[in-house]
């Protein structure tokens, strides 16, 4: 299964981030929006997991301590290269002890995972026009700002729906089999968005 560790948003804060990629593809109609459910901030992108072990490190990842904290949205940047438009903010000294924090749990276990540094955003739209971009990270312009409250970190799994869209679940630690383990975020396929 392909598996990956993220902050999953609240419904207030999935409803602003939504609202924000609606806005943006007036501007980029040929993009793709990211399904509202399937938003979320990745903090380390592992792949593939057999399941035994992706239960190991979602007990492990139950353990990772945080007081709840403040992210603050406020710009739309893009990737170039990668043609993406996320949603980021300033700097957030608790978001990236946090990441520090998962990636230090999975090393401890062993488990294989992209070792790029972190860089905090929440992908928007794909397949955007790569315009003038130069291919690194760039801010495209300022948006009204909102929070984000961050609790916790969460291993998530990506699957198919009966409709063949990708669809992100958490992994229950505390269940041993392996449907009830997966707690779904949402199963509901929406026609013309991004399946990731």
């Amino acid at each position: 299964m392909r598996c990956f560790v993220a902050c999953w948003p609240d419904e207030s804060t999935r409803s602003h981030l939504d609202q924000v990629a609606r806005g943006a593809l007036g501007h980029y109609p040929e993009a793709r929006r990211v399904r509202p459910q399937n938003l979320h901030l990745t903090l380390a992108f592992i792949g593939e997991l057999a399941l035994p072990r992706a239960r190991e490190a979602a007990v492990a990842l139950s353990g990772v301590s945080s007081e709840p904290f403040e992210w603050h949205i406020d710009h739309i940047g893009r990737f170039g290269r990668a043609r993406v438009l996320w949603a980021g903010g300033p700097p957030q000294p608790r978001l990236s002890q946090l990441a520090e924090q998962v990636r230090g749990q999975l090393q401890a276990l062993q488990i294989r995972f992209d070792s790029k540094p972190f860089a905090a955003h929440v992908t928007l739209l794909r397949d955007v026009p790569a315009g003038r971009s130069t291919g690194s990270s760039e801010v495209v312009e300022p948006i009204e700002p909102f929070i984000w409250p961050i609790h916790d970190a969460r291993l998530l799994v990506s699957e198919r729906d009966s409709d063949g869209a990708t669809c992100y679940r958490a992994l229950d630690p505390s269940s041993r089999s392996s449907t009830r383990g997966l707690d779904p975020s949402s199963r509901n396929a929406t026609r013309g968005l991004d399946p990731k």
